[in-house]
């Protein structure tokens, strides 16, 4: 596990500022979490290294535009402050579990994050980690890419 240090802290605030300012597109939330998703972006927040972005907000929301183009597909918007949390708390997971975000989404859908956002978002980062895990039946082993190795030599038998 790595520790959140500036580097983190910048790219968490980063993307939840970016998720925040979706809001503001056209499209739905879920419409943009699945473009997020298959962005160049999302590649270069996956590097986690600050220092290969702008940290622009602007420039990553027209990034993604210029990738997928615009809509107004969709209707279901989160709010912002629902939305800054979500991104803030996959680029967390993200950074100190040192997996990919679209793991991190695999584990905990966007949606399941809002439904626990009221309850979540005071809370420290950690606490809603192992609340998450608790929630849908994973322990930290989950990220940990021996122990899921292990697993599936277990699921399939001997060689």
């Amino acid at each position: 596990m790595r520790q959140f240090d500036h580097n983190g802290l910048m790219l968490a605030e980063y993307q939840g500022k970016l998720f925040e300012r979706s809001n503001e597109l056209d499209c739905s939330t879920a419409v943009f979490i699945r473009r997020f998703l298959h962005s160049d972006l999302l590649s270069k927040l996956d590097s986690n290294n600050s220092s290969s972005l702008s940290l622009d907000v602007c420039e990553g929301i027209n990034s993604i535009l210029e990738q997928f183009g615009d809509t107004d597909y969709g209707k279901v918007k989160y709010s912002k402050s629902a939305l800054f949390w979500i991104g803030y708390m996959y680029r967390y997971i993200s950074y100190t579990r040192e997996q990919s975000t679209k793991f991190i989404m695999q584990l905990f859908n966007y949606r399941q994050m809002n439904d626990v956002y009221y309850s979540f978002h005071t809370q420290d980062p950690e606490w809603c980690i192992k609340s998450l895990l608790e929630i849908n039946k994973l322990s930290e082993n989950i990220f940990d890419n021996n122990a899921r190795l292990k697993q599936i030599i277990r699921e399939h038998g001997n060689y």
